[in-house]
């Protein structure tokens, strides 16, 4: 028995290795499609399109599965910009200044679409939870491109970053808005059907 468990131990770590390392991949290629497709520097736009009709369909199938760690991701680069906030450069590079503003208007943009992604756990995604995503990582993957092509890491937010951020942050908080008023809706329609059955039994009994 104990061999038995340490069997399916290992398979389930493996198993989480080997989807772990396949959404690294996914994520990785739909960064260069969106960096090739629409910042082509020296890249063929072809090869980005090309990427992303790879990409983005897996990216859909798989989003019940990545889309639940969202919100843990999106927590990461909120301590990320604490760190810079205190310190007043990047964490990944110490010798790159940034903005203390700026790095409180990214902490706060990370903070709000990590709260917004926390709903997004626990259940299974319609369609429209699947289109508010995919704005959502679309947007946020042009406005790391358009930031690392344009200006490099640690340069100043303009009005096409704030642009893009409010661009992300409307894609969850439509999202966010359709699933409570599913919620409700679903809530009164158990609420009605409750009634109904009951009013029904009290029928009954006066029958009787």
């Amino acid at each position: 028995m104990q061999k038995s468990g340490r069997t399916s131990q290992v398979k389930s770590g493996l198993r989480l290795a080997g989807l772990t390392l396949v959404f690294l991949g996914i994520a990785g290629l739909f960064l260069a499609g969106m960096s090739y497709a629409f910042f082509p520097a020296s890249h063929s736009r072809a090869l980005g399109l090309l990427f992303l009709i790879i990409s983005v369909p897996a990216m859909v199938v798989t989003m019940n599965r990545w889309a639940k760690v969202l919100a843990g991701l999106l927590a990461l680069a909120v301590l990320n910009g604490v760190i810079s906030i205190s310190t007043g450069h990047l964490l990944a590079n110490p010798n790159q200044p940034m903005s203390r503003q700026d790095a409180l208007y990214i902490t706060v943009f990370f903070a709000v679409a990590a709260t917004l992604a926390s709903t997004l756990k626990g259940r299974k995604l319609n369609l429209v939870d699947r289109i508010a995503v995919l704005g959502f990582v679309s947007s946020l993957a042009l406005l790391m491109e358009y930031e690392g092509t344009h200006f490099g890491p640690g340069a100043p937010l303009g009005r096409t970053d704030f642009t893009l951020m409010g661009i992300c942050l409307c894609c969850l908080l439509i999202d966010w808005r359709y699933g409570r008023l599913q919620r409700r809706c679903g809530h009164n329609l158990r609420g009605h059907h409750v009634e109904g059955q009951a009013g029904r039994a009290g029928s009954a009994d006066i029958d009787f």
